[in-house]
């Protein structure tokens, strides 16, 4: 029923194309329509009923491989002497380029399918399969958006890859920390290896996934501004709350932005938030979107964003469908969500936040500051790694003298996680509870601070409590032994067997770079 249907459409579409291009024209502009759509099949009848020699028809035929990711069967057809200079080329070749003798997973009965540049990663396609399916059921959840099978995922090494196989250019995947991308109907996910100290790859995976969705339910012809709210808000929904989910507050941020003469238009944040001037720029245009749409679908209740996405796809402009869902267009809306921000109560947002972070954009990695402070951290980590326990502890000790900034220092995980390795490996445990019982007092989540958080709860007895801990470092930080392998020197195996593969992983990886 659904085939004939679907023929059904595609015929009907084809008897009214505009009659001022041919037959082909008018297949070529469907097929493209639906691809982007993620309706393959559909896109695929309409195809093969047209002239597979026709310049466009060919086109989107290498458009659907490259979707499909049959990078070399587009790189074939985009071989032809009047395609070779298509927008499309660069894609179809660096796309090859990455996948050339890839690894593959797939979960035939969620319909998931994992591509691996790099065999070490394979090691979280459990925790990835999870993430997927429960990301999957929440879209569908609040955006009302049917998922075609397979979702695929490829998981690249580097940037340099990420850049081939989405098109982004590379120089802004590093200015902007970009770590993920959501085009060509796929998500292409950075390694958390990539990382220095990793980065929150699921909630990251869950936000990517929301462009697929958003792609779908709109026909891609939501904003950019759209999206990316959307994204931001979905990111954490998949899976219960966490303690910083909103902290600090997306309101907050686009506060402290507009006090540092940073702030944006919301329909002129240009072609990608991953494209703008800076890491700051970026964190900014999220925080405006996240709480734009945030106060939107809160004004307008449950259906307020499936019904905004239905307009869309009619193929109204996006203040159109604004008037339509709601009889107010963005400026109306742009003016009431400036007055609620307005209206709030100051929120503090700490320093490290702006113009302090380290690698891939993520505050709380590679927070601390001062060569003074950076030596004394590098000297306290090697004289524990050697047994020094005593001295390492002095080291820290000295750090919030040396600025007089102890708090703020001690707000970077990394300094709190540290600290209360130097506690464990003196005996003094219940010390390092101090430490690690209250999320809220580090800016934000980093994998060994959650670690250590886990091996003290475990120490107590208190299984449950630990298992949630190191379920959090490996979400942040899944190739460090202390996180994968639930003990500090990453020699025992993690308590659920299903995760002994991260953890030989992890320490192979480990080692690896201890050898470099």
């Amino acid at each position: 029923m659904r085939a004939r249907l679907a023929a059904w459409l595609v015929a009907v579409a084809l008897a009214f194309a505009p009659p001022a291009h041919s037959l082909d024209d008018a297949a070529a502009r469907i097929a493209q329509s639906l691809i982007v759509g993620l309706d393959y099949d559909q896109a695929r009848a309409v195809l093969a009923a047209a002239d597979s020699e026709d310049p466009k028809v060919a086109l989107e035929r290498a458009r659907l491989a490259i979707y499909e990711l049959d990078c070399d069967g587009a790189v074939t057809i985009l071989g032809r002497p009047d395609l070779q200079k298509s927008d499309l080329s660069d894609i179809a070749r660096g796309c090859q380029r990455a996948t050339a003798a890839l690894a593959g997973d797939t979960d035939e009965e969620q319909g998931i399918q994992v591509r691996w540049q790099d065999e070490h990663d394979r090691a979280l396609a459990p925790l990835l399969f999870e993430t997927v399916a429960k990301a999957r059921d929440a879209l569908t959840r609040d955006l009302g958006v049917d998922w075609p099978r397979p979702t695929r995922i490829v998981v690249v090494r580097d940037l340099l890859s990420l850049s081939a196989m989405t098109g982004l250019p590379y120089p802004s995947a590093q200015t902007t920390g970009t770590v993920a991308v959501a085009k060509w109907g796929r998500v292409t996910l950075l390694s958390p290896r990539a990382s220095r100290d990793g980065y929150p790859w699921r909630d990251t995976l869950a936000h990517e996934l929301t462009h697929l969705a958003v792609t779908r339910a709109s026909r891609d012809r939501a904003p950019l501004w759209l999206q990316e709210g959307i994204a931001k808000r979905e990111e954490v929904r998949w899976r219960i709350g966490g303690p910083f989910d909103d902290r600090p507050s997306a309101e907050a941020i686009v506060k402290r932005g507009e006090q540092q003469g940073i702030g944006f238009a919301l329909d002129h944040l240009g072609p990608s938030i991953a494209m703008l001037p800076s890491a700051d720029a970026a964190m900014v245009a999220f925080a405006e979107v996240t709480s734009f749409v945030r106060f939107y679908a809160q004004s307008q209740g449950a259906e307020a964003l499936p019904k905004l996405m239905g307009e869309l796809k009619t193929g109204k402009e996006p203040d159109e469908a604004l008037v339509a869902a709601t009889g107010i267009d963005l400026r109306g809306w742009n003016g009431k969500w400036r007055a609620y921000i307005a209206s709030l109560p100051p929120e503090p947002v700490p320093a490290l936040w702006f113009g302090d972070k380290g690698q891939n954009g993520q505050p709380g990695q590679g927070l601390v500051s001062g060569r003074n402070v950076r030596d004394r951290f590098r000297l306290a980590e090697l004289l524990l790694a050697r047994g020094h326990v005593g001295e390492a502890s002095n080291e820290l000790d000295l750090i919030g003298a040396v600025l007089d900034v102890g708090a703020r220092v001690m707000a970077d995980p990394g300094v709190c996680s540290l600290r209360a390795r130097v506690l464990e490996a003196a005996g003094r445990r219940d010390e390092s509870l101090g430490l690690l019982a209250d999320p809220t007092k580090i800016v934000a989540s980093y994998g060994p601070w959650w670690a250590a958080r886990g091996r003290a709860e475990r120490a107590l007895g208190d299984e449950s409590s630990a298992s949630a801990s190191f379920l959090e470092a490996v979400a942040t930080d899944p190739f460090t032994p202390e996180a994968a392998c639930e003990s500090i020197d990453g020699t025992a195996q993690p308590a659920d067997p299903a995760r002994a593969p991260l953890c030989d992983a992890a320490r192979a990886w480990s080692q690896t770079t201890l050898e470099q």
